[in-house]
């Protein structure tokens, strides 16, 4: 749950003992939970009355380090102003710099495959163009295109391309699939219903498994980067937990997983626009420099400063107050 100390502001209890309770507060941009003595703390935190906070709850788990006797973070996270920190060295234009925008740049090129894949679904199957070729029985077309479309981005968005090919070839769970696709993309605002039929649609498709996210969220992503995000499992969930949040990741495209992301993906893009960002196209290209950041100096729960472990990504939350 979230709590408001009367002096460190507003927490989320990680972790309760007998005699004590365990509060991550954001401020503190540690990775370490503080450790309040319990019941001399009672008096100085309320649960009533707290706004609800969608990235403190998001969180991912803490793990109690032994030592320490204190509830952390991996020492591979990263505050979001480092992460963005991280982002402005590499860019230093922000969203705008010309080595992420423009095309041919080595650093720049995954933003500007993203976004010629993006112009050229408009070209091929935007303005009613896709609906068009449904309703007109030509579902082979309609699959010839979307693939087209998607091979600028397939060296990093799909597992395998060979098999997102061979899983439009069922002409009869390809239709199932782009009604599924259009009626998300012509809602206003598409709900958890569309989605999820979306999303059962994509798993009918033959296919191995590991492709079934890339089936259920490439192409609303590539047509609609300002509404859809994309998710390729390893690159979200090691971006989501370097940055403390659980994604409640389902190797089964479900409603939980893709809203998480969505949004914690639409909290970053808040933040980003003031460098620049436009759409999730920029949230995923930030996602994915953050992975590849070098983790900085960490401190260990005392305070002093220590060399971080050069350890894989996983899943936890963040902060110490002192």
């Amino acid at each position: 749950m979230l709590v408001q100390h009367a002096t460190l502001g507003v927490g989320k209890v990680v972790a309760l003992e007998p005699n004590a309770v365990h509060v991550f507060f954001p401020e503190s941009d540690k990775r370490f939970a503080v450790k309040l003595r319990l019941p001399a703390a009672t008096p100085l935190l309320r649960t009533d009355g707290v706004a609800p906070n969608s990235w403190l709850e998001g969180l991912s788990d803490f793990s109690l380090d032994a030592k320490s006797g204190r509830y952390a973070l991996a020492a591979t996270w990263l505050t979001h102003d480092q992460a963005i920190a991280g982002f402005l060295a590499a860019y230093p234009g922000g969203f705008e710099d010309p080595g992420f925008v423009q095309a041919g740049d080595a650093k720049g090129e995954r933003a500007s495959r993203w976004r010629a894949a993006h112009d050229a679904w408009s070209a091929a199957l935007g303005d009613g163009a896709g609906e068009k070729l449904l309703a007109e029985d030509g579902v082979k077309e309609l699959a010839k295109r979307a693939l087209k479309v998607v091979k600028q981005v397939a060296a990093f968005a799909v597992a395998d391309e060979e098999a997102l090919g061979a899983a439009l070839s069922d002409q009869e769970l390809a239709r199932t699939y782009f009604e599924a696709l259009f009626e998300v993309l012509a809602a206003p605002a598409p709900g958890r219903a569309r989605y999820e039929k979306l999303f059962a649609a994509a798993l009918a498709l033959p296919g191995a498994s590991g492709s079934k996210w890339a089936f259920a969220t490439l192409f609303a992503f590539v047509a609609q980067p300002q509404r859809n995000v994309f998710l390729r499992p390893k690159a979200a969930c090691d971006a989501a937990a370097r940055l403390g949040c659980d994604i409640r990741y389902d190797e089964t495209p479900n409603w939980a997983t893709f809203s998480a992301l969505r949004n914690f993906s639409t909290q970053l893009l808040e933040t980003l626009k003031a460098h620049g960002a436009k759409d999730f196209i920029d949230v995923e290209c930030f996602l994915h420099v953050t992975v590849g950041k070098k983790t900085p100096p960490v401190k260990s729960a005392d305070g002093a400063p220590k060399k971080a472990r050069a350890a894989k990504p996983r899943a936890a939350a963040a902060g110490s107050a002192r």
